[in-house]
């Protein structure tokens, strides 16, 4: 095999940044494409959405550009950065918007989402695919499969006919384009590759993989097709080291493949999603429980891990389950591999699932074999469509309240009239108005997306998804139709930890101490702290903060979340579903922070919010043992969408064996107490302040964000001193 990796690590790259790539590949430009689909459009308006996606998913795959290569494993495919469904998806989201809501309703829906009170959407970017059913059944074999249901109805509906034909148009679509990468395969120079590739493709074409390239090849063409031309994103690509294990140990033992060619089938695989340069990442996850209670992790485990470390990239992102049965070696091995700066890593604590699952009446198979997904999300493996349609900026919460109901920023009347500063003679009256202004705004949302959500499958049908899902075959309905068993929908809050330190410095410094009124603090947060700057920096540098495992921020941290969790958790979302709650911020926390006024807490406006259930960027002086003691205080089973957290450890604390066992005895601490997500950085200011300084000489610095790492020089200036402060209050602390 050709194993010059960095001469075709080039190659790999240009595939997805280099516009003129596919100049010379056969097929149409995304602009000819994009014509064609157009007039597509005009003359499809009578069919049913789903049908009419099917015919434009069928067009983009007869007409996208492809190239094979010597240079690569991976076939080609110019649908990225472009996504040419995009038009038609907009488009029947504006119509079924049209119907949902009156135009005074929009333009109120439109206000909340510009002043970052909330943000409301139509979401298809948390769904798994049934991978245990690509793997075993192919394209093929999945179009036969729904071919056989379809058999089985005696008498279907209009409706039911249309998801039958719309799932038959993609997957022959999906066959056709297959024959297409053959025959470019065929036509590449001779290399130890092309015989591979030709019967790989060949073999995808009319049945299921059979070896560890095969599979890999069609984890990866599911994914560029779902993702870039079906719209619907692959939140994860699966617990890969079980569902390929069975292929390794039959390619080792068969003689077909050594273990050097399996590495080098993963380095390349997993550098097309590096070289994607998606901003979130592409995650898929490790380990796992057997049902005789042992682990999944297994040689094949070691073996990604190990490469992955001597790639040293950061996207895919890493996601490991990790529980007592976990091999302490394994998560030793991830966990000096993140203080080595290699920390594209999150564990997920299996205790919490199964808990958390198990009260919800999920069974103990369900909640064992959980998928984890997106950033650290989990849900019933092969079965659930899940939305996250909902974000509420509890800190901006804050100021509504101060102001009666009114956004300070724009002046609009936006919450509820819950009375002025003066009238809130005690703290338990402003906190019960900042509870009715959050619930106010969650009740809203919720109203309002229930009539998008009812209509997903409208506005983006997924014929494709829905192929995969057992249940949505037996219902003859698309997957986001109720197709699926499981139809949750998340509720996010965002700044948990902003909204916690602000209310505990209002009862503190108002209430408790009387320094001064709460007229007398809305004022000064109006001015964002001018001429008050000797009181900002008391109230920000006051260790009353959550993540230093004190009463009462903490217990103020936990009666908001909780408060939220209590009212929602498990709520029928009208999907035939329920809400859950979240504690993941995505990367609210800094796109948001323009739009939120100056906060109690210290915060001027538009710096950073806290994000995940972390505490506030440079809060956290008490220690690692101590942040987790404070989120260890939450009941992480109200959380079943996620609860995060994030740490940062300064260098000295982790180096040497004896640092390796204190982080290892920090996770597992966290994860036998149900703590459910965790990651960590691990730097120090004085390096983070050269790599400001000399951006050069530190171009492969990766910082840990939310649920996905970035290079520290793609940071902005004031993102990149929020992490100095981090640092440098960890060396501090130490």
């Amino acid at each position: 095999m050709n194993t010059d990796f960095e001469v075709d690590r080039e190659y790999i790259d240009h595939k997805f940044i280099d516009p003129s790539f596919y100049d010379e590949s056969p097929g149409l430009s995304p602009q000819e494409s994009n014509s064609h689909l157009q007039r597509l459009f005009l003359e499809d308006q009578k069919l049913s959405h789903a049908l009419a996606k099917a015919k434009a998913f069928h067009l983009v795959l007869e007409q996208v550009k492809i190239r094979m290569s010597k240079h690569d494993w991976f076939p080609g495919i110019a649908t990225f950065p472009e996504r040419l469904l995009l038009t038609i998806r907009d488009h029947w989201g504006a119509e079924v918007r049209a119907i949902a809501f009156s135009l005074d309703e929009q333009a109120e829906i439109d206000q909340l989402n510009r002043t970052r009170l909330i943000q409301l959407r139509v979401d298809y970017d948390h769904c798994v695919p049934d991978w245990d059913a690509v793997l075993q059944l192919g394209f093929a074999g999945l179009l036969e499969r729904a071919e056989e249901y379809e058999a089985q109805r005696s008498s279907p509906t209009p409706e039911q006919r249309n998801y039958f034909e719309a799932i038959r148009i993609e997957y022959l679509a999906i066959l056709a384009f297959l024959d297409r990468l053959v025959a470019e395969a065929e036509k590449c120079s001779e290399s130890p590759r092309k015989a591979k590739q030709v019967s790989a493709l060949r073999q995808l074409r009319c049945g299921a993989p059979r070896d560890t390239y095969e599979a890999l090849l069609q984890i990866w063409l599911y994914h560029q097709l779902s993702e870039y031309v079906d719209l619907i994103q692959t939140r994860s690509l699966g617990n890969l080291d079980r569902v390929l294990y069975p292929y390794f140990r039959q390619d080792i033992d068969s003689g077909q493949y050594t273990k050097k060619d399996i590495r080098e089938f993963f380095r390349y695989f997993m550098y097309q999603f590096a070289a994607i340069h998606h901003w979130a990442g592409h995650p898929f996850y490790f380990g796992g429980t057997n049902p005789d209670g042992s682990s999944t992790v297994n040689e094949l485990s070691y073996l990604i891990l190990d490469e992955y470390d001597q790639m040293e990239i950061y996207s895919p992102k890493l996601q490991i389950k990790v529980s007592e049965n976990t091999p302490v070696d394994f998560v030793k091995k991830a966990l000096d591999m993140i203080r080595r700066g290699h920390n594209s890593i999150v564990f997920v604590g299996e205790p919490c699932i199964e808990s958390t699952m198990l009260k919800l009446g999920y069974s103990e198979a369900e909640a064992r074999t959980a998928d984890i997904k997106g950033c650290y999300e989990y849900c019933v493996r092969g079965e659930t469509i899940e939305t996250a349609p909902i974000t509420v900026n509890a800190a901006k919460v804050i100021g509504l309240t101060l102001h009666n109901g009114i956004e300070p920023i724009s002046g609009q009347k936006l919450g509820v009239e819950t009375g002025a500063p003066e009238n809130f003679a005690t703290f338990q009256q402003f906190y019960n108005a900042f509870l009715k202004q959050i619930f106010s705004l969650y009740d809203r949302s919720i109203a309002y997306s229930e009539r998008l959500e009812s209509r997903l499958d409208q506005i983006n049908p997924a014929p494709m998804l829905s192929a995969t899902f057992q249940s949505s075959l037996e219902r003859a309905e698309d997957g986001y139709a109720k197709g699926a068993r499981h139809n949750n929908s998340n509720l996010w809050i965002c700044a948990p930890a902003t909204a916690a330190d602000s209310l505990t410095a209002i009862k503190h410094w108002v209430y408790d101490q009387k320094i001064l009124t709460l007229k007398e603090l809305t004022a000064i947060l109006d001015a964002n702290w001018k001429d008050h700057e000797a009181l900002r920096r008391q109230i920000l540098y006051d260790s009353e903060k959550f993540g230093n495992n004190l009463d009462e921020p903490d217990k103020m941290a936990k009666d908001i979340t909780e408060a939220i969790a209590r009212r929602y958790h498990g709520k029928p979302n009208g999907r035939g579903g329920f809400y859950t709650v979240s504690l993941h911020s995505s990367n609210r926390f800094i796109q948001w922070a323009e739009n939120v006024e100056a906060t109690p807490d210290g915060r001027r406006k538009g710096e950073e919010l806290s994000k995940n259930m972390s505490p506030t960027q440079g809060a956290a002086k008490n220690g690692a043992t101590a942040l987790i003691a404070s989120v260890l205080k939450l009941d992480s089973s109200l959380f079943m969408a996620n609860l995060p957290v994030d740490v940062m450890l300064h260098p000295s604390e982790v180096s040497g064996d004896n640092g390796l066992a204190a982080m290892y005895a920090l996770l597992m601490t966290y994860v036998k107490n149900f703590g459910h997500a965790i990651h960590f950085n691990v730097m120090d200011s004085q390096t983070l302040r050269r790599a400001q300084k000399e951006p050069e000489k530190f171009r492969d610095l990766q910082v840990r964000v939310c649920g996905w790492n970035v290079l520290w020089n793609s940071m902005e200036k004031k993102e990149q001193n929020a992490y100095i402060l981090q640092a440098k209050q960890r060396s501090l602390g130490q």
